[in-house]
């Protein structure tokens, strides 16, 4: 008994932690600066690494793009953006198989529960705001701020990103931490599941931060 309780207090504590952090603001206006350079990202070259936790373990996969670019001054993004593919999730932790976890797991990930792909085939970031970073001990050269859509949810988050420059291709690399229940994925959730819920799930309960972890490659246009 005192085990169980342990485990739902550290629990509650993480779940109080994660609800006053990383917090995404309401959409904002996007930026239309297009006195720059366009240039536009490859998608085949770019990826999107995602990693989700349990309060033991978790699951970390990838996702493609379809399409995107970014306008550049300076060294400097102005503006831009790139569309997800919804329909490429894919996880990295588990064998693929027909019969396996794995396919499950896709399936799930795919489904209403989480991401409703028949309904929401794709998602969205489009930049609202890219300030310069100095002497950043990771670093990163930017802060981006952006309108990230999911399902029917648009949020501004904002993270920080090394963006590098090289003749006619740009790099642009972050990550970025978001909490799901803001984009209105619920399921089986540490910190708003019944109390019941939570006891049957034990350390199977999804904490509510995902991890996104971004690469992009863009070439001029």
């Amino acid at each position: 008994m005192k085990k169980i309780f342990l485990m739902f207090s550290v629990a509650a504590l993480f779940a109080a932690c994660s609800n006053s952090a990383n917090q995404a603001t309401d959409a904002a206006t996007v930026s239309a600066d297009s006195t720059g350079v366009n240039y536009i990202v490859d998608a085949t070259a770019s990826t999107i690494n995602w990693e989700a936790f349990k309060i033991v373990g978790g699951h970390n996969g990838t996702i493609g793009l379809t399409d995107g670019n970014f306008n550049i001054k300076d060294g400097n993004i102005l503006s831009g953006g790139f569309t997800i593919n919804m329909s490429t999730i894919a996880d990295s932790d588990i064998p693929v198989g027909p019969d396996s976890m794995n396919f499950k797991l896709v399936g799930h990930l795919m489904s209403p529960d989480f991401f409703d792909v028949a309904k929401y085939p794709t998602g969205k970031f489009e930049i609202t705001s890219v300030t310069p970073l100095t002497a950043d001990a990771a670093g990163n050269t930017h802060t981006i701020s952006g309108n990230l859509t999911i399902k029917d949810s648009v949020k501004n988050i904002t993270f920080p990103a090394k963006v590098t420059v090289t003749g006619d291709e740009v790099t642009a690399e972050g990550t970025a931490t978001v909490n799901r229940l803001q984009f209105g994925i619920v399921y089986n959730s540490v910190s708003v599941s019944p109390a019941a819920l939570l006891k049957k799930l034990g350390d199977n309960a999804i904490k509510d931060e995902l991890s996104i972890k971004i690469a992009l490659k863009a070439k001029k246009g």
